[in-house]
């Protein structure tokens, strides 16, 4: 039994190795296609995993290696900042530009966007490059707080401007994250460290939604029984 779990270590430190190297530098097609999956994930397409993966542990990687060389990671910054703000500039154009038409009709496929993108309009009214910020940042309103700008028609450069914002905050957890992965007092072991990986990797893309959500839900609950 415990030689078929460190072969499951094994496994996954190879296909950790592999994403990894996919989407290295020296690796074009691959930061093309990173690039492709920032533009749809922000669009609304989801790659769950994929491009966090890729981020916390080229960081990891890196800061193992004898000779730390950031090239890899910073080309997958660059890729990821690209994308997002391509992909979020799409949906954002779509909404400001088609305007109501548009946000209704969407609201009739996905009836829940409609509630939530009214609510967060009149949040996004103030304090705009912050409640961009934010927004992104908060599980399940990566795509409301684009179409709400667009809406609204907040000013590009504010709407830019929160985005790269969120995307050096959220990019930098990632890296501290592999900090954190390369340097713990057991880094050494490498079933721990592949252990704890991906434990980080299932809180930042499982847990902490599946949390936020809940919280989320238990708020609607306890306001529809005040008086």
């Amino acid at each position: 039994m415990e030689q078929a779990f460190l072969q499951f270590l094994h496994n996954l430190e190879l296909v950790f190795s592999n994403l990894v190297a996919a989407f290295d530098s020296p690796n074009p097609p691959g930061l093309i296609i990173l690039f492709s999956l920032a533009v749809i994930t922000d669009i609304g397409i989801p790659v769950p995993f994929v491009l966090d993966t890729v981020l916390m542990v080229t960081a990891y990687k890196v800061m193992t290696s004898g000779d730390p060389h950031w090239t890899p990671v910073l080309m997958i910054i660059l890729m990821l900042f690209i994308g997002r703000q391509v992909g979020s500039g799409i949906l954002y154009l779509l909404s400001r530009y088609l305007g109501n038409g548009f946000l209704n009709r969407l609201d009739k496929r996905f009836p829940s966007i409609g509630s939530r993108l009214d609510a967060f309009k009149v949040r996004l009214s103030h304090w705009a490059t912050l409640m961009v910020v934010t927004g992104r940042l908060t599980p399940g309103l990566l795509q409301i707080t684009t179409l709400a700008s667009g809406t609204i028609r907040m000013r590009y450069q504010y709407f830019a401007l929160g985005i790269a914002l969120a995307s050096i905050i959220y990019d930098g957890l990632l890296i501290l994250l592999g900090f954190f992965a390369a340097h713990n007092p057991w880094a050494e072991n490498r079933s721990f460290t592949t252990l704890l990986i991906i434990a980080m990797i299932i809180i930042v893309c499982i847990l902490w939604p599946v949390l936020f959500a809940v919280i989320q839900r238990g708020k609607k609950k306890t306001d529809g029984v005040k008086p």
